[in-house]
């Protein structure tokens, strides 16, 4: 009997020292968690969830999500905060944005959840009425977004020979022709572009292009030839025969904006009737070298023979011709700055129309009256 004590004694020490072991760590799994697993709110992006986490600061928290912060992203509390459990961690991705307003195009970059957001961040605020490519409350992508906002503004459009003036919250030429019922033809052209944004008080325009074909008779020059003829002086002509224009009849290809013709092609032709070209003869006899006879005297008479004299009193030339009187026989510019020859023809003319009496003295003193 006396045996059995120590042997007794022993197991109860042994499980007594397991019970203290495992109390330890009991103990010790208590202070770890309260310590360590921390409950945690996280907003991405606007979408909210509470978590619980091991990690010690902001960043580390970041990293155990598997959240990689871009350049421009933005987050709050800053990432070297340490969390103390209870806190709110607040990620917002840099979003780009392409924004139209009105027809004035600019790249942004913003970081709100929504459009309705961006906009009132960018200070943009929407008319009443105003056309907007989103939703005031759809959410930004990550990859890119493109909004336009078109607000009521008043333009004019020029299509079918007539003007219309109207108010259109429509973004671009495509959307206001829809909205107008205006329709294309294949050809037709649209100033601005059908994809150009519309802006206040600008004028659009539609220009109807019809392309057609038709049969015109066209006229074709005939040419003119000349005979040299030595008895005539030169510069004078004479004609010897009468030219005639031809004809053909030509296949016509014909390009109208509006109904006025922008371009022309002649696709084929054919030979009505041959041109016939002038026959002239021309004189190749020079002008001074005329014996005037009478002309000469009453030149000599006149203006002492001197053919190119201006006398500073109103007449030219050898046979002192006004200027009136010089146009009145079908002279050009004035008396002296032509030929003997040119004044001598022009002398004839007067004389053949009112007499020698045009030079009363002189003639009178030759003995021609």
């Amino acid at each position: 009997m006396p045996r059995l004590l120590p042997e007794i004694t022993r197991r109860n020490v042994v499980t007594m020292g397991g019970m203290v072991t495992g109390l330890a760590l009991a103990v010790g799994g208590i202070v770890h968690a309260a310590t360590y697993d921390q409950l945690v709110t996280v907003d991405m992006d606007g979408t909210v969830t509470q978590v619980r986490t091991e990690s010690e600061s902001v960043a580390e928290f970041l990293d155990e999500r598997g959240v990689t912060l871009g350049a421009q992203d933005r987050v709050s509390p800053a990432p070297e905060t340490e969390l103390d459990g209870g806190e709110t961690v607040t990620v917002r991705r840099a979003k780009a944005l392409t924004l139209v307003v009105d027809g004035r195009i600019s790249q942004e970059t913003v970081h709100d959840v929504t459009v309705e957001d961006a906009l009132e961040t960018l200070g943009v605020r929407p008319e009443q009425g105003a056309d907007l490519s989103m939703k005031p409350e759809q959410r930004l992508g990550l990859d890119g977004n493109s909004l336009v906002v078109s607000n009521p503004k008043k333009v004019t459009l020029r299509v079918d020979g007539e003007k219309h003036s109207f108010v259109t919250t429509a973004p671009t030429m495509e959307d206001v022709l829809r909205q107008r019922g205006v329709r294309l033809g294949e050809l037709d052209e649209v100033k601005p572009a059908l994809s150009a944004y519309v802006k206040p008080r600008q004028a659009l325009r539609v220009v109807r292009i019809e392309k057609v074909t038709r049969t015109e008779e066209l006229t074709v020059d005939h040419d003119v030839t000349y005979e040299d003829d030595s008895s005539m002086f030169r510069g004078d002509t004479k004609v010897v025969s009468e030219g005639r224009d031809g004809l053909v009849r030509a296949k016509v290809e014909l390009i109208l904006a509006d109904g006025e013709v922008r371009k022309r092609r002649v696709i084929s032709r054919s030979a009505v009737r041959k041109p016939i070209p002038q026959v002239l003869k021309r004189g190749t006899k020079d002008p001074d070298s005329i014996d005037g006879g009478v002309w000469d005297r009453l030149a000599q008479c006149e203006s002492g023979g001197n053919w190119s004299t201006n006398s500073g009193n109103g007449f030219y030339g050898g046979l002192q011709f006004s200027a009136a009187t010089w146009r009145a026989v079908g002279g050009t510019g004035l008396p002296h700055e032509h030929s003997k020859a040119e004044q001598i023809k022009r002398g004839k003319i007067l004389q053949q129309r009112a007499g020698w009496g045009q030079w009363p003295a002189c003639s009178k003193k030759l003995g021609l009256r």
